[in-house]
């Protein structure tokens, strides 16, 4: 029996052992090679188009993850394509039939594991980081109006390319522009393309032919006439009734239905008006030494929080500063929206020639050694202070008793001489450099000193 188990046990390490060499060799047996790990950008999830008579600025945000959502990115790049026609281009053909309109170039993050370094600041020249918003600018004119390059493919057992119809879409068949944005990596392989924007390409109202600005102490009371005159406020503004179907022979109206294809030159609705302000820099301001890059535009934000109706609208006054307004139509709903070129714009540096209100109600109380006088503080915030005014009873005019202004509304004259009566009075004087305005004087008051 013993003899039996210790020969079971030697079959079974041999097997273990045997087992153990092919399970080596296995293992040490190579494969197929595995294909390189490709960083491709994700697609650019936030575009937007804005129309500002002849601009359009094209707004995005910049991806920050890959494809495969692994961080970081692989960007070194954004190419803005735009595109005029009823339709756009399939996103296969984008770069073929699209224009250039800007490439943005972008600072690739650091790679995942990277040693940690100083925190330097960023270069903003350099380019725009991930995750950031850009706005670029596309000048419309010229070809950019006009039906670009339609995309073509042959029909079937041809090899002829025949146009492609355009596809019906909703509403109006109108020209629009279109853009789309495409990320690339550091190898310049593309991204996925973003999602279209656009805007229609009609006929835009006109602006208004002057913008008038007279201001006052306090504000800027801009008008301005109806985007086309006269006749361009009654058309504008003023709906036709409609007209009447004709009738057919038992006496029906007769229903036409509408034109395929109509062209509609304008967005319904009465026009309406935006109000832009540009403020001369301020001159204590640090100057920006980096300049204006193209991916940093600013779409144009007016003052008016809503198109506005009516043809007047007041703005706050700022003193030796150059103002410029501009006014621009308005026409549409959102989001069908189209805003036409700007007016003349009325340039000009508002000075502060308005003095204060003279100061009210002096009193002047004699004692012994003095006259004092107390009066009512005015109210405007510009007030510097009070110059006191003294003469004689049988003086026209009075001349001034401090060399300076005083900040208190109260003054004691100890310059008297005791049985001699003196007129007094104040004027206020603001802080307009470099000689403030002075107001009228105040009521005027005699007292005899002590």
């Amino acid at each position: 029996m013993i003899s039996r188990i210790l020969r079971t046990s030697w079959w079974c390490s041999r097997v273990i052992v045997c087992g153990s060499f092919v399970a080596l060799a296995a293992c040490g047996k190579k494969g197929p090679p595995l294909a390189p790990i490709v960083r491709i950008p994700s697609a650019v999830a936030m575009i937007q188009a804005q129309r500002v008579g002849s601009d359009a600025f094209v707004t995005l945000t910049i991806p920050n993850v890959n494809i495969d959502r692994s961080v970081p990115v692989d960007i070194v790049r954004i190419e803005v394509y735009g595109y005029t026609g009823r339709r756009p281009p399939s996103p296969a053909r984008w770069v073929e039939f699209g224009e250039l309109v800007a490439s943005i170039p972008v600072i690739p993050p650091p790679p995942q594991g990277a040693a940690p370094v100083e925190p330097t600041p960023v270069d903003p020249t350099k380019g725009a980081l991930p995750g950031t918003m850009v706005t670029v600018l596309d000048k419309l004119g010229g070809q950019k109006l006009l039906q670009g390059k339609v995309e073509e493919t042959p029909p079937r057992g041809s090899r002829t390319p025949t146009p492609v119809a355009a596809a019906a879409a909703p509403g109006p068949d109108v020209l629009r522009r279109f853009y789309t944005a495409v990320a690339f990596s550091a190898r310049g392989r593309p991204g996925p393309p973003s999602p279209n924007a656009d805007f229609p390409l009609i006929e835009t109202p006109e602006p208004p032919t002057f913008v008038s600005a007279p201001y006052t102490e306090t504000k800027v009371a801009l008008e301005w006439p109806p985007s086309g005159g006269i006749l361009g406020f009654l058309f504008n503004n003023s709906a036709l009734p409609p007209e009447e179907p004709p009738l057919n022979e038992l006496f029906e109206p007769v229903v036409q239905p509408p034109a395929a294809g109509t062209e509609v030159a304008t967005p319904t609705g009465p026009v309406k008006y935006n109000v832009y302000r540009e403020l001369e820099p301020d001159p204590f301001a640090p100057p920006n030494v980096m300049g204006r890059l193209p991916w940093t535009e600013t779409p144009p934000m007016p003052i008016n929080p809503a198109p506005l109706d009516a043809m007047t609208l007041s703005d706050s006054v700022e003193f030796n500063r150059e103002l410029c307004y501009i006014v621009r139509a308005v026409r549409g709903t959102p989001p069908n929206v189209i805003e036409g070129d700007s007016s003349m714009p009325n340039c000009f540096t508002p000075v502060d020639v308005f003095p204060p209100a003279a100061p009210a109600r002096l009193v002047a109380v004699a004692d012994e050694g003095g006259i004092s006088l107390i009066w009512e503080p005015n109210a405007e915030p510009d007030v510097a202070g009070y110059l006191v005014l003294r003469g004689e009873a049988t003086d026209a005019t009075l001349q001034p008793l401090t060399p300076t202004p005083v900040a208190e509304a109260r003054f004691r004259d100890t310059h008297v001489s005791a049985g001699k009566k003196y007129v007094y009075a104040v004027v206020a004087v603001d802080s307009r450099l470099p000689f403030g305005n002075i107001s009228v004087e105040s009521n005027r008051v005699e007292e005899t000193a002590r």
